[in-house]
């Protein structure tokens, strides 16, 4: 009989747990997805947040641009054409400033464009590289190439670092010459 008794508690037990799993399961569920819908929006804010300061150096370096294109512009003749790429032009300074060995000519650069550091620039670099330079042909879209090119005089010592960052980061052509007695005009 006391077996029979256990058989029949353990029953009840069974069936009061299969009708409260349902409501369970259900809850259960329901805070996963708020626990997801809550990373997700932390993340997004962390993104947002992240890109903020990048947002802001870009901002300066379209004033730079602007900058420049007003004195292009107004160094100019009147009824004449002139074409130029104020992001080749920050480009190329980036370049410098990033494997230069010089203090004082990294400061400069800087300071010209409006940048707390050649770290700074290197993302906004990376920025525009990933958004701008995005190959859209496939959809439609333009696709937009860029020629960087670095020849360094020969005898100038070259890191490999810098070499190594020319070539993979800034996707530029990298080459030493001799400038000094193979000049030709």
């Amino acid at each position: 009989m006391c077996s029979e008794q256990k058989l029949k508690g353990r029953t009840k037990n069974l069936a009061h747990q299969k009708s409260q799993s349902p409501s369970l399961a259900l809850n259960t569920k329901k805070k996963q997805k708020m626990d997801s819908l809550q990373e997700l929006l932390d993340k997004k804010q962390y993104d947002e947040e992240a890109k903020r300061p990048c947002q802001e150096a870009m901002k300066k370096q379209n004033d730079v641009a602007l900058f420049l294109a007003g004195e292009v512009i107004s160094a100019a003749d009147k009824n004449s054409n002139v074409v130029f790429s104020p992001a080749s032009i920050n480009s190329v300074l980036t370049m410098a400033a990033a494997t230069s060995d010089s203090e004082a000519l990294k400061s400069c650069i800087l300071s010209f464009l409006r940048s707390s550091s050649t770290d700074e620039l290197n993302d906004i670099f990376r920025e525009i590289a990933s958004v701008v330079l995005v190959d859209g042909s496939k959809t439609g879209g333009p696709k937009i190439t860029v020629v960087n090119g670095v020849w360094r005089e020969q005898s100038l010592p070259c890191s490999p670092e810098s070499k190594d960052l020319f070539e993979n980061f800034y996707k530029s052509a990298f080459a030493q010459v001799d400038f000094r007695s193979k000049v030709s005009f």
